[in-house]
């Protein structure tokens, strides 16, 4: 072969590589674009749990009626926060306040009320994911 014919090879070598490179590099940026996308939204769904949970927090019921209907009507905004965020794949989990003696709600709530779980994370950690039902 002639020394054109070598540099033609080479060029086309060199394209080659070049674009394999970019490729690689575009789904490399893509897969941590749709990483950080994903712990974005599901932090955004912690945060409405959180919000709603002291919102709830707020309200002191002065009987059991009215302890029931806050705990459907917040048990119900809590379960939207898992269709609001599905893309995130946040489980929405509620756990309904108790009436105290005196009204108000019992001390046992020092945890959230709503929470999420992370069932995009577990499968990612643990390979699969088991509700807790």
């Amino acid at each position: 072969m002639t020394t054109q014919e070598w540099l033609l090879v080479t060029a086309g070598v060199a394209a080659f590589v070049a674009l394999a490179v970019v490729a690689v590099q575009t789904v490399v940026r893509d897969v941590g674009i749709e990483a950080n996308r994903h712990r974005a939204r599901f932090r955004a769904a912690e945060i409405a749990a959180d919000t709603l949970t002291r919102e709830w927090r707020s309200h002191r019921p002065a009987d059991q009626f009215e302890t029931d209907q806050l705990n459907r009507r917040y048990g119900a905004r809590c379960d939207r926060i898992g269709i609001t965020y599905a893309d995130s794949e946040a489980l929405p989990r509620w756990s309904p306040g108790i009436l105290e003696a005196g009204g108000g709600w019992h001390a046992v709530h020092k945890f959230p009320v709503c929470y999420v779980r992370d069932v995009r994370g577990e499968r990612e950690r643990f390979g699969e994911f088991t509700p807790d039902y």
